[in-house]
């Protein structure tokens, strides 16, 4: 998705990182970074990580914008560790109030209420995450914060950039969601992942080809993604969870979706615990779904 909309924008200089490389070199240059797109998983990691650059992951809002509605808060979790001390850096929740004074348009609130924010940061009064000797003035707990922002309402940064948020019109146009046309989409075969306490991939290959049947053959197993059987290696550690993956032995796409339910019957017959299932698709001619490492 990334990739087809990005090519809508030849003049927007775009980079593709994965996700430990790209957490590792924001923590070291935040400033290559103007925006990220990533999935919720890891927007939720890179959020936190984002936030403590700046000095703590207390002081950074976020926002959810739908198409008929939004959400505002702080980018943190509850923090029960410290749930009702009074010591909670109340600044991510602000951050996400003046997101939302800027949605509904009412961006003058939202620069009064930043600016406010920026002179107590500047004048030193700072919660326990931010405080530091020598360049924090007074540290103070979440309703002494909270207060220190309200008592200077109206008044301006004196080192910070006066906070300034443009108007922006109700009517803009929104991207328009067009769904894609269906995919052919065929069944090639399923994992199944079973509970086994043995030890030795031999003896569950033994086991699992005795569930063959229909022309479904099992065709490989894995334990923690790497490939045990056929052919495995005598020094892998292996755990109590293994994936036993089955598929037509002609290589042929499975006709009746029974056939799944009917092996995973004879699976159960043989004596292993189904854990769960997982259909093996191809879209348009292409394999939905990874091989296993060693394959």
């Amino acid at each position: 998705m990334f990739d087809e909309i990005r090519a809508e924008y030849p003049d927007i200089e775009s980079e593709h990182w994965i996700i430990d490389i790209g957490t590792a070199l924001l923590a070291e240059q935040p400033e290559r970074f103007d925006m990220i797109v990533t999935m919720n998983l890891y927007g939720d990691v890179i959020s936190d990580v984002a936030a403590q650059i700046t000095g703590s992951v207390g002081i950074a809002g976020s926002s959810n914008i739908g198409k008929e509605v939004a959400m505002f808060e702080a980018i943190h979790g509850s923090a029960p560790d410290i749930a009702g001390k009074g010591i909670a850096n109340p600044s991510g929740l602000l951050q996400g109030a003046i997101m939302m004074l800027n949605h509904i348009g009412q961006e003058d609130v939202a620069a009064k209420v930043a600016n406010a924010w920026m002179k107590t940061i500047e004048d030193g009064i700072h919660t326990g995450d931010i405080y530091e000797i020598g360049v924090s003035r007074e540290k103070v707990g979440t309703q002494a914060f909270a207060q220190a922002v309200i008592d200077r309402m109206g008044q301006q940064t004196e080192h910070f950039t006066p906070a300034h948020f443009r108007h922006l019109p109700p009517n803009m146009e929104k991207y328009a969601y067009v769904r894609r046309p269906a995919a052919n989409k065929e069944l090639l075969g399923v994992d199944v992942f079973v509970d086994w306490k043995g030890l030795k991939p031999d003896e569950l290959g033994q086991l699992a080809s005795s569930a063959n049947g229909e022309g479904m053959k099992l065709s490989m197993i894995t334990n923690r993604g790497i490939k045990v059987w056929p052919d495995g290696f005598d020094e892998t550690f292996c755990t109590d969870h293994w994936r036993m993956r089955y598929k037509m032995e002609d290589g042929s796409v499975v006709a009746d979706k029974k056939m799944i339910t009917r092996l995973m019957d004879r699976v159960t017959e043989a004596g292993m615990d189904v854990i769960k299932t997982e259909n093996l698709y191809r879209f348009d001619g292409r394999d939905a779904f990874s091989l296993g490492q060693g394959q």
